[in-house]
């Protein structure tokens, strides 16, 4: 196992799989580094060496790419800001209800209970 940005990366899976799982990077992004580091689709992350590993974290570094618990923050202090302010969704935030317009008179029960 491969530890980058505080997630376990499987080795015994594909290099673009592993990297999408890291919290803000998609599988698109994860296939573009894949793409960008000459890294094929059939790689597994154990055929990586600590070369590959330092290009992949320096290519998200360079895109200036907001990653995990960083991103996480970001949310929670938007979120919160929303909240201070008495916005929409801040109170809809408030009342865990919907945010975006959904309807909650037959759907939205996760999001209710």
């Amino acid at each position: 196992m491969v530890y980058i940005l505080s997630v376990n990366l499987k080795s015994n899976k594909r290099v673009y799989f592993e990297v999408a799982k890291l919290y803000g990077i998609g599988r698109y992004q994860a296939i573009q580094f894949c793409n960008q580091l000459n890294i094929g689709f059939d790689c597994y992350v154990k055929d990586l060496n600590q070369a590959y590993l330092y290009a992949l974290l320096k290519q998200i570094e360079h895109q200036n790419l907001i990653v995990d618990t960083m991103l996480q923050d970001q949310q929670k202090k938007i979120i919160s800001e929303l909240i201070d302010i008495k916005a929409y969704r801040g109170v809809r935030h408030i009342f865990r209800l919907p945010v975006r317009g959904q309807r909650t008179r037959t759907n939205a029960r996760s999001r209710k209970r």
